[in-house]
C-alpha cells in the first residue's frame, strides 16, 4: 500500500510529516514529496526514506498572475504523478506547498488527510478542509473547521525524542557543570528579540547561579562573545540536532510557542517561559494561551517585556514553576498511535470501496 507525505519547508511543517512517515514505513510503502531544503533532505536520507522534490509557488502582492498560472500548473503536475505513483492515501502536513497536491489528490478521488500543528488552524488547512477526508489535530479546537472531519491525535514526535541517556552521560559529552540549566529556544532560525533579551541580562543569571545553554541561529557568534565577556556558566549553538539531549537536563525553557516545540516541553515536563511570536497570524500567541490557561506553562508578550523588568517577570515565573511541573504531568500533546490506527481505518475502507 502507497502512501505520500507533502510537507512544507519549515520544521513546524516537515518534522511531523516526518514522524508520521516513521510510524507508517513498517505497513506501508512511505514516500516524500518536500521542497528542496538541506536538513530535510539529509533527515530523509538518514532514515532510507525515499522522496521527490516538489515545485512550489508562494502568493505574493507583486507575483499574483504568475502566481495563478504556476498554481494550475502545479496541480496538473501532482495530477501526472499521482496517477503514476497510484497512492492509496496523500498525506499533507500544511503549508502553501501542500495545497495545489492535496488538490490534485482530490480530483483522483484518492483518501486525503492533513494534519494541522497549531491551535488556530493555519490558511492552507481552511483552505484544504473541504476536500479531505480527515483533519488531524494537535490541539482541542476544532473552530473554524469541518468537526465531523476532525479527530484529536496529538503531535507526531519522531523517534530519536524518545531516545533516553543519562544526565551525566549528556553533560559529559556537551562539557557543561551540574547546575540549574535553562534552556534558550529561539527557533531554527534563532531569535534576535530573545538572543538580545538574554544578553541584556546575562548578570542577572550569573548571579542566579544559572547555566544557560543557547540556540542562538545566526546570532551565535554575538551572544557567544558576549557569554565569555561576562563568564557565565553554558553553551551557545546555532542549532542543534538532537534536543532531546539538551531537554533532558534543562530545569526551565525560555522560548516562543511553536507547536513542536511546546509539544516536546510537556513531553519532558519542563516549565517553560513563553514570550510568543507576535507576526504569523498569531498562532503561537494561541498555542501559549492554551498552555497556560491549563495551568502548564507561562505566558509574556512581547510588548508586555523588555530589558529592565525582565529579572522581575522572571522570578514570578521562577515562583510559579513548581505548580507549573506539577500540572505538565496531567497532559499530553503528542500523538500515540491514533494516526495510524486511522490511515489504516481509511485506506481499509478505501480498498473495501466505502467513500
Amino acid at each position: 500500500m502507497k502512501v505520500i507525505i507533502i510537507t512544507g519547508p519549515t520544521g513546524g511543517h516537515f518534522f511531523p510529516g516526518l514522524a508520521i512517515g516513521e510510524r507508517l514505513i513498517k505497513n506501508f510503502d512511505v514516500e516524500f514529496f518536500v521542497p528542496e531544503r538541506k536538513f530535510i533532505i539529509k533527515n530523509l536520507e538518514i532514515r532510507n526514506f525515499k522522496y521527490k522534490i516538489i515545485p512550489y509557488v508562494k502568493l505574493t502582492k507583486k507575483n499574483f498572475i504568475f502566481f495563478i498560472f504556476k498554481f494550475f500548473y502545479l496541480i496538473e503536475l501532482s495530477i501526472f504523478i499521482f496517477l503514476k505513483k497510484k497512492p492509496d492515501i496523500v498525506i499533507g502536513t500544511g503549508s502553501y506547498v501542500c495545497v495545489p497536491f492535496v488538490l490534485g489528490a482530490k480530483i483522483l478521488n484518492k483518501k486525503i488527510v492533513i494534519h494541522e500543528q497549531n491551535y488556530i488552524p493555519g490558511k492552507a488547512t481552511k483552505i484544504l478542509a473541504p476536500f479531505v477526508n480527515s483533519i488531524f489535530l494537535t490541539f482541542p479546537n476544532c473552530d473554524k473547521l469541518p468537526k465531523k472531519k476532525c479527530i484529536i491525535t496529538g503531535f507526531p514526535l519522531i523517534f530519536d525524542f524518545y531516545k533516553s541517556y543519562s544526565e551525566q552521560e549528556i553533560r559529559d559529552s556537551l562539557g557543561v557543570n551540574k547546575l540549574k540549566t535553562i534552556l534558550v529556544i529561539g527557533g531554527s532560525q534563532g531569535s534576535k528579540f530573545l538572543n538580545n533579551l538574554i544578553l541584556k541580562n546575562l548578570e542577572y543569571f550569573k548571579n542566579k547561579n544559572f547555566q544557560i545553554i543557547h540556540i542562538a541561529g545566526n546570532g551565535k557568534e554575538d551572544v557567544e562573545k558576549k557569554f565569555i565577556e561576562v563568564k557565565i556558566h553554558g553553551k551557545v549553538y546555532d542549532f542543534f540536532y538532537e534536543m532531546n539531549k539538551l531537554y533532558s537536563i534543562a530545569d526551565y525553557v525560555i522560548c516562543r510557542a511553536g507547536s513542536g516545540t511546546l509539544v516536546e516541553i510537556v513531553e519532558k515536563e519542563i516549565p517553560a517561559f513563553l514570550i510568543p511570536y507576535p507576526y504569523a497570524g498569531g498562532h503561537q500567541k494561541k498555542n501559549a494561551e492554551y498552555l497556560e490557561k491549563i495551568g502548564c506553562a507561562f505566558l509574556v508578550e512581547e510588548k508586555q517585556i523588555n530589558d529592565e523588568n525582565f529579572p522581575y517577570i522572571f522570578e514570578g515565573f521562577l515562583k510559579k514553576s513548581s505548580s507549573i511541573k506539577e500540572n505538565l504531568k496531567k497532559i499530553k500533546l503528542s500523538e500515540k498511535g491514533k494516526i495510524e490506527e486511522f490511515i489504516l481505518q481509511l485506506i481499509k475502507k478505501e480498498k473495501n470501496g466505502i467513500h
